[in-house]
């Protein structure tokens, strides 16, 4: 299978919002609706997600929304400056207030016991702090979250990457979620072939973008290859 970088990913995603006029929201709509599409909804009850303030964490967010429109428990924290939240992190942190959901915000080390206890009683934990615009090593709140995460999840699934993982080569920045279920978009980053230990199942699923934004970025990949 033919891997991207997140470089390039960014710009096929680039591409379909500023070349072909998709909302960067449907994209990030489709991607929720395909993660849901892989959580047994049969099996799986109650959730805690983690979000960052990026798109991922919008993905996050959005895949939360449903989890509620099909009656499940879910608790959802967001780690990160609200204030710096990316335009469609945004538009599902304002539905879900709107909804009058609780988003509970993660920011010193006493809000983890709260966090940990939700870890505990989940059926399933969603990983989406991060995505393919990680570069740096993770310290702070962030790798506190993390390593609760790895410590008491029962089973984690990780939107897009796991977080703390570089997209690009594999590489751990210090600390990463160890992922039962990685669910990916359109094309397979790099990172995602490199390292199963923290990956688990990876799946990748189609969310909308066409041929033509791909080809515009990454053309020459797929020459006499099936996308």
């Amino acid at each position: 299978m033919i891997t991207v970088t997140g470089d390039e990913m960014k710009a096929i995603d680039n591409y379909c919002i500023k070349e072909l006029g998709i909302p960067g929201i449907v994209l990030m709509e489709n991607a929720a609706l395909k993660v849901i599409k892989n959580i047994d909804l049969n099996n799986y009850n109650s959730f805690t997600i983690l979000c960052g303030v990026g798109n991922n964490g919008g993905d996050g967010l959005a895949v939360g929304r449903h989890l509620i429109v099909n009656d499940k428990d879910v608790h959802i924290y967001i780690v990160g400056n609200i204030e710096k939240g990316s335009q469609d992190f945004l538009v599902n942190y304002n539905i879900l207030k709107n909804m009058e959901i609780d988003l509970k915000h993660i920011s010193t080390i006493e809000d983890l016991e709260p966090l940990e206890n939700s870890i505990l009683k989940s059926d399933m934990v969603i990983d989406s702090i991060f995505g393919t615009g990680l570069t740096r090593d993770i310290e702070g709140i962030y790798k506190d979250i993390i390593l609760s995460i790895n410590d008491n999840s029962k089973y984690v699934l990780s939107i897009d990457i796991p977080s703390g993982m570089d997209s690009d080569t594999g590489k751990i920045f210090g600390v990463s979620i160890k992922a039962n279920n990685t669910i990916t978009f359109q094309l397979l980053k790099n990172g995602l072939a490199h390292n199963k230990n923290y990956t688990g199942k990876v799946i990748v699923e189609p969310i909308g973008m066409p041929k033509i934004a791909i080809d515009s970025i990454v053309g020459k990949k797929f020459e006499n290859q099936q996308i």
